[in-house]
Formats: structure tokens, sequence, C-alpha cells
């Protein structure tokens, strides 16, 4: 790795932040998050996504409650909120006396997907390298009725992560990544490859304390029938991600979610 290259030092030292001083993010530097997302790449350049701050306390709280990772919520000083934004591309067909047909269609969801997606990591980026801590909230998807009332988003919009914000009270170490060659190949899948990587994580994993106090249940879990299984089973990453997808809890899954994204306006044809 190059030692005189700051950007990558920022991007492999980062960890998620789930504890903030009362500090809160300088108005000058939220405007810099948010045009720092701007400039990530986009789909025809269409930027079918849009950025909301919010500081207001019951919104915090409420998102908080959603899950146990999402106690950043409350902490952070600013939730950034991220969301697909159709409804702009709406606005634009109109102005221009055509139809948006392209929205029709599932590719259409998938492109502000990715497009907010690689807004969201410039942004993150950016804060980080302002001395901010963030994290990453994914669980916002368990809430997404309430939040369109609350941030009172019309048809079309809709919240796919949030981004907690602050400078940091407390930083975690730097979690270690799967082995490159489980996730880089070339010319064609290495299946091969894949299995031993994720032996060999699931191995470092295992020994590394991230999961001390943290296993997912396995009462939610749906077990392969001719499989015994218990919590006193070896515990690291290959169980830790099997239990988290095999997992039938409805806040887990988000069963009701492509019918509020139909009734918001979206289509998946």
């Amino acid at each position: 790795m190059d030692k005189n290259n700051s950007v990558l030092d920022l991007i492999h030292g980062h960890s998620s932040v789930r504890h903030f001083t009362d500090e809160d993010v300088q108005p000058g530097h939220e405007e810099l998050i948010v045009r720092a997302g701007q400039m990530a790449s986009s789909s025809c350049n269409l930027q079918p996504y849009c950025f909301i701050s919010v500081r207001d306390k019951d919104t915090k709280n409420m998102l908080a409650g959603i899950s146990a990772g999402a106690v950043a919520a409350r902490r952070a000083p600013m939730i950034m909120m991220v969301c697909v934004d159709q409804y702009k591309l709406e606005l634009v067909a109109r102005k221009s006396g055509v139809e948006y047909y392209k929205s029709e269609f599932l590719d259409s969801f998938i492109i502000g997907v990715v497009d907010a997606s690689l807004a969201a990591q410039n942004a993150a980026l950016a804060a980080e390298s302002l001395g901010y801590g963030i994290c990453y909230l994914g669980s916002i998807r368990s809430a997404v009725e309430e939040l369109r009332a609350r941030l009172d988003l019309p048809e079309r919009v809709f919240p796919l992560c949030a981004l907690a914000i602050g400078v940091p009270a407390k930083k975690n170490p730097v979690k270690p990544r799967l082995p490159v060659e489980g996730v880089w190949f070339r010319e064609k899948y290495d299946r091969n490859a894949v299995g031993k990587s994720v032996d060999s994580y699931d191995r470092k994993m295992a020994v590394s304390g991230v999961y001390d106090g943290r296993h997912y249940s396995l009462e939610s879990c749906r077990i392969r029938p001719e499989v015994k299984k218990s919590d006193g089973d070896s515990y690291g990453w290959i169980e830790h991600s099997a239990r988290r997808i095999s997992s039938e809890n409805p806040l887990d899954n988000r069963p009701e979610l492509r019918d509020i994204l139909e009734g918001s306006g979206f289509k998946f044809k």
C-alpha cells in the first residue's frame, strides 16, 4: 500500500462509530458532506437520490428503537437520511411533456439504489475526512411508513439507509475483511478460492473476540431438518452470518417492503 496515500489510509482505517460526543456537525461541514455525495458516479447523470438531515430528537429516538444495532441514531447529533428519489425524475418528465416510462421497470429502481449507495459512500468518506465518525443504519427500512410520514416524503421517494454522523467518543478497531482471494477473481468465478477464503476468515473471526456477547439466537433461524444445532456450536463468521441470513424474524426480512414500495409509486416489471 502507498504509505503516502491519505485516501487509502482513510478507506482502510474505517470502522463504524456508535458513540459520539455532544459536539454537533458544523453547518459548513454538513454541506461539504452532501456535495461530496453528489460527486459520486450516477447512471446517465440522473441523480435519482436525495439526502435529508435529521436532528429532531423524537425521530432519532424512533430510529434507535427499531433494532439493537441502531442505538447510534440516538447518540449521534445528526442523522443523514439517504433516499432513492424518483419524484424528481417524474417532475422532469412532466416538465418535458413525456411519460416516465422507465419507472415501470425494476431496473429503474436498481439504478436508484446503486446511485444512492454510491452517493452515501462518498458522503461517508467525506465525513470521516473531516474528523467525524459514521455508522450506516439499514434498519430504517423496518420503519418506512413512519419515516415517510415524519419526513413528508412524496411518492417515489424511498428511505434506503441513513448515516449517523458525529465526533467520535469511542472508535472500534478496524474489522478484518475476507481474504482478497475470496472476492477478487481473474477472468472467471473461482468457487474453490471462495471456499478456502470463507473457512480461513471464519477461523480468524472466531478467535478475534468480535462476537463475544453478540451471538445471534438460533430461535428464529430456519434450520435444515437433517441438521442438529445448538448454541454451543463453534461460533465464527460462518455461524454468525448463517444465522442472520436464515432468520425468519420479520424485522430481519421486511416481507411487507415490496407492498410498501408499490404503494409508494414504485413498479417492478
